[in-house]
């Protein structure tokens, strides 16, 4: 029974699980897609890739913030946001370490790396901190942006069909020979130095890792019974030093547990609330994963999850030329 439970809380195997489920709804929406063009047979749109869409949805949250009511068009984005806000609140960016689909793809190739070459490379401590420093300025400048956005312009946003495909044309443009070649070059510089999007790029990593500081869950070291072997560091896929503090507050810290299971000692490093209930390594994930499908369950009972944009609203905006149309835009 650990055995198994040891396996399905492990982080690859969660974080396997939601991609394939991730994928798996990328292509049912191009199914979706070919239905509405009228050359295949009608199959149910999932709401799961509103994930890619962080820009469009965000707009929408901060509309909602400020008292521009619940999108209640495509409601799935807002539900995905808030419970990656509040993964990441609870559970030290739970989102970025246990779910994020394009999190997964950057962290399999600096898996990859560390397999072939036996490590990723520490860039120069300036050099990563200024990199850093980049994904929270553009985080910064992100909401800055959306939270100036005129609020009836922010609503109207989501009644536009652009929106109402805007996953398709994200999904179309990541397949596509320019873009596959780019996540190559990044990828092959994260099997060197680790993920470089997520830990120096991704402004909606920036905006996970700032409520991750309020967490009150963190991993604490007893400073006593520590023996300074190292394992801790050597295990952490994020570049943290456990070995050199008495609680990690590393903004990188995703709760991976790594540092927890490779520790020698017992009771030496540990998963605490508030420094003193501890979390034992397999129901980290656990927790996270319950939270997670809470949410999306309290959403999907409640109604607000599945779009209710008409069928034929979505059969307009497929066949309207959007998305032939050369623009990124999200």
């Amino acid at each position: 029974m650990r055995r198994v439970l040891d396996v399905v809380s492990g982080r690859w195997f969660v974080k396997t699980t939601y991609f394939v489920f991730f994928v798996v709804s990328c292509v049912q929406l191009f199914r979706f897609a070919a239905w509405a063009r009228g050359t295949g047979p009608y199959t149910h749109r999932p709401e799961a890739p509103a994930g890619l869409l962080p820009v469009g949805h965000f707009t929408s949250f901060f509309a909602w913030i400020r008292g521009g009511g619940w999108d209640t068009l495509l409601p799935a984005g807002l539900v995905i946001i808030l419970a990656a806000l509040a993964t990441s609140l609870l559970f030290r960016r739970g989102f970025c370490g246990w779910i994020c689909p394009v999190g997964t793809v950057w962290e399999a190739f600096a898996a990859a790396g560390r397999r072939v070459l036996g490590r990723n490379y520490v860039v120069p401590r300036w050099a990563d901190l200024a990199g850093r420093a980049v994904r929270f300025v553009l985080a910064a400048l992100v909401v800055a942006f959306l939270m100036l956005v005129p609020l009836g312009e922010a609503v109207a946003f989501r009644s536009l069909l652009y929106m109402w495909v805007a996953d398709l044309k994200i999904l179309g443009i990541m397949i596509q020979p320019v873009y596959l070649l780019v996540v190559l070059i990044v990828g092959l510089v994260s099997a060197f130095i680790g993920p470089l999007w997520c830990r120096y790029l991704c402004p909606v990593g920036g905006i996970y890792c700032a409520a991750a500081m309020l967490s009150p869950c963190a991993v604490v070291r007893d400073e006593a019974s520590c023996i300074q072997c190292g394992k801790c560091a050597s295990s952490c896929h994020a570049f943290c030093r456990p070995d050199r503090v008495h609680t990690v507050r590393d903004t990188e810290c995703d709760g991976c547990m790594d540092c927890v299971k490779a520790c020698p000692v017992e009771g030496c490093l540990e998963a605490r609330v508030a420094g003193r209930v501890r979390i034992a390594p397999w129901l980290w994930p656990l927790l996270v994963v319950a939270l997670w499908l809470s949410i999306y369950g309290a959403a999907k009972v409640s109604g607000n999850w599945d779009s209710t944009v008409p069928l034929d609203g979505f059969k307009a905006a497929v066949n309207s030329g959007i998305l032939e149309q050369r623009s990124t835009r999200q």
